[in-house]
């Protein structure tokens, strides 16, 4: 182990003990309520609930132990798309991928709406209905975790498709895809040093194969975040439909069903359930002045608020690929039915990702 990769491991063993500490202690050392936010970061525990309620008895805007200032749903209609907010990590990074918040206001903004919004899309379309017919061809009926042997590469494919990664790639870009699976959540929720490691890795490798294209920028962010909200609302959509068998053989004749079992899977407030944020210039909200370089996350209400701007622009390619998925699965497979209990991934606050659905696939029974 490197002196670097020491030094990294410590760091972010120090900011997880962190929020550990004060989410069980009001003040340092001292047993009491603890700070909802810490709880709510760290990233354990499903029911997010009691945090939430703990966040709604605080001010709209206030100052958590971990020296974040916390924006609740009453001030978010002036924070979100605050032309001084721009995504940042909150806990360090071994290899970052967000482009550098000046240029997210501008220029990178740009090219992200324009590799990821609905025009590239529909200049994908063939390729991405071609490449994920065959994906959908090679997964075999029977037992199967609808996350890592399904949604995932399904995803995977997408995005290859849309950033247009010669096929001869594919299966690299697919692994360095499955590396960055933790690394929105890493944003503010420090992973494990091996995990922190392979997602560097996989950063590293997605900037290799994103190289030749002309807007590689944007490409890294939509093959990092973009495969994860793709992979996330296919998982969700497919948890959904699990406890409604009777709506999956509607899918096979409806296109309009599959857009409607997308969309009801998306959260009000978008793939992101929390916004880390960083102030680019002084502003004030709520009566409170936040100055420039404090950290900010926003905290939408559970059943509400609008997409961020930034989240926003991964919506229409997340759910292209999932919408395409969804049609060639209920195609291939007639039958779906649950296998066993779904597992979300712990250290996962930003995404709340599924990492294990078991699930039977079945095939038309022939005689």
């Amino acid at each position: 182990m490197t002196a670097v990769t020491s030094a990294l491991g410590r760091e972010l063993q120090l900011v997880h003990a962190a929020q550990w500490l004060y989410s069980v202690n009001g003040e340092p050392f001292v047993p009491g309520d603890g700070d909802p936010y810490a709880g709510l970061v760290r990233g354990f525990g499903e029911d997010t609930a009691p945090l939430h309620a703990a966040l709604a008895e605080r001010r709209p805007l206030w100052r958590s132990r971990l020296d974040t200032w916390v924006a609740g749903p009453a001030v978010l209609p002036g924070l979100l798309g605050h032309p001084d907010l721009v995504v940042a990590a909150a806990v360090p990074q071994a290899e970052p991928w967000l482009p550098a918040p000046d240029r997210q206001r501008t220029a990178a903004a740009r090219d992200l709406a324009h590799r990821g919004g609905r025009g590239a899309v529909r200049a994908a379309a063939a390729p991405l209905r071609r490449l994920t017919a065959g994906t959908v061809a090679g997964i075999a009926p029977g037992p199967a975790d609808l996350i890592t042997a399904v949604a995932a590469p399904l995803a995977a494919t997408g995005y290859a498709a849309l950033l247009g990664v010669p096929e001869d790639r594919h299966v690299e870009f697919a692994a360095a895809v499955a590396d960055t699976a933790p690394a929105v959540d890493a944003l503010l929720c420090p992973q494990s040093l091996a995990a922190t490691e392979r997602a560097a890795a996989g950063v590293r490798e997605l900037r290799r194969l994103l190289a030749p294209s002309g807007h590689a920028e944007a490409g890294l962010v939509l093959a990092v975040a973009g495969t994860r909200a793709a992979t996330d609302l296919l998982g969700e959509t497919l948890l959904r439909l699990l406890d409604r068998p009777g709506e999956w053989p509607r899918l096979r004749t409806d296109p309009g069903h599959v857009e409607a079992a997308v969309r009801a899977a998306m959260p009000a407030h978008g793939p992101w359930h929390l916004h880390p944020l960083t102030a680019l210039a002084p502003l004030e909200a709520a009566g409170v002045r936040v100055e420039a370089g404090d950290q900010v996350t926003l905290v939408p209400d559970l059943d509400g608020t609008a997409p961020a701007p930034y989240a926003r622009l991964l919506i229409p390619a997340a759910r292209a690929v999932a919408e395409e998925a969804l049609h060639r699965l209920a195609s291939r497979f007639p039958h779906v039915r649950p296998d066993g209990a779904p597992v979300r991934a712990r250290r996962a606050p930003v995404t709340r990702r599924l990492v294990r659905l078991p699930a039977l696939l079945g095939e038309e029974e022939t005689r």
